[in-house]
């Protein structure tokens, strides 16, 4: 690593320890460092033009997104985050290339059959690298969830693909998981959406999920009402005066193994319109609602001083709550 690397994985391991203790104080402390190391392989480095961090998981250009969730009144006992590794490498094909090695690497974590899979999984989803555009900033995320019920490993490993503009990515993908076959029963009819990025995610205990996240095109807002019909949670009824879904928000379809698909909305804070007062209380009162009070979120932006909130999830029409936090613009 380079110095810069160094420094960012330094700058995150302090935080994921602390989160840690306060939401999986079962799991054993050295192998959450060991997995969020293999984890942040090659995180930091190269910025842009502009000085930005090269990264394009956050807004602050950082390679790294932790959350806390929870529904139906209680909040999850979970270590969640979600890395861009190799993000300092400048070009598709050798980020591409150490982004599988990290995931080759994390997959070790899990039983015999894993690193196959989510191998299987990137060249399916992205199936011809050099075809892709050598300057194109997203290959892949990698994301961990640890749970107390999985103390030496991780629960969940979470792989991201980019497919934006290859159409055919979601029938390769359905021929090879049923999961991805069931995903647009999910999506409501007559609204538009443009897939971006495809992730399976392979649990300790031998469970799976298959995700499609999509955006509505650029300039054509989705009415949030349309895609919840259960209705919107009612901290965000009349958000920023129109309650849309931007081009810059994300809609979710999920399916779990034998399970129907559902929806989500992952909306970026910068698209709520409020001041970092108002997005904390609005961030509060969802949790209180969502989680039966705000013990998650506070241990989530306890740990992350000086970070910011960068995004909030709903689904199960608006009974869960996600909340997602990373290093700011100035990190």
């Amino acid at each position: 690593m380079t110095a810069g690397e160094v420094a960012v994985v330094d700058g995150v391991a302090p935080v994921v320890a602390d989160l840690a203790s306060r939401l999986v104080p079962g799991c054993d402390p050295a192998v959450v460092g060991a997995v969020l190391a293999a984890a942040t392989a090659g995180c930091g480095g190269a910025r842009l033009r502009d000085g930005r961090r090269a990264s394009v998981l956050t807004r602050s250009g950082m390679p790294f997104e932790a959350s806390v969730t929870g529904g139906d009144g209680r909040p999850a006992a979970a270590l969640r985050y979600v890395v861009e590794p190799a993000s300092s490498l400048p070009f598709f094909g050798p980020r591409l290339a150490a982004q599988r090695a990290v995931v080759e690497q994390l997959a070790g974590w899990l039983p015999a059959g894993a690193g196959p899979e989510l191998a299987d999984f990137v060249a399916t989803a992205i199936p011809d690298p050099p075809a892709v555009p050598a300057r194109t900033r997203f290959a892949l995320f990698i994301g961990v969830v640890h749970e107390d019920d999985a103390p030496r490993e991780p629960a969940w490993l979470k792989v991201y693909a980019n497919v934006a503009g290859d159409r055919g990515a979601l029938d390769r993908l359905a021929a090879r998981w049923s999961g991805f076959g069931r995903l647009p029963a999910a999506l409501p009819g007559g609204v538009d959406l443009v897939p971006r990025f495809a992730a399976i995610e392979l649990a300790a205990s031998g469970e799976r999920r298959a995700k499609l996240y999509l955006r509505p095109p650029a300039g054509r807002p989705v009415a949030l009402g349309a895609l919840l019909p259960a209705g919107l949670p009612p901290e965000l009824a009349g958000w920023a005066g129109d309650d849309t879904v931007g081009s810059r928000s994300f809609v979710c379809a999920a399916a779990a193994d034998g399970a129907d698909p559902a929806l989500s909305i992952y909306l970026p804070a910068r698209d709520l319109g409020l001041d970092p007062a108002g997005l904390a209380a609005l961030v509060a009162g969802l949790a209180r609602r969502c989680h039966g009070g705000t013990a998650a979120v506070d241990a989530l932006t306890a740990a992350a001083v000086p970070w910011e909130v960068t995004a909030l999830g709903v689904s199960g029409g608006g009974r869960k709550l996600n909340v997602y936090a990373a290093p700011g613009p100035y990190a």
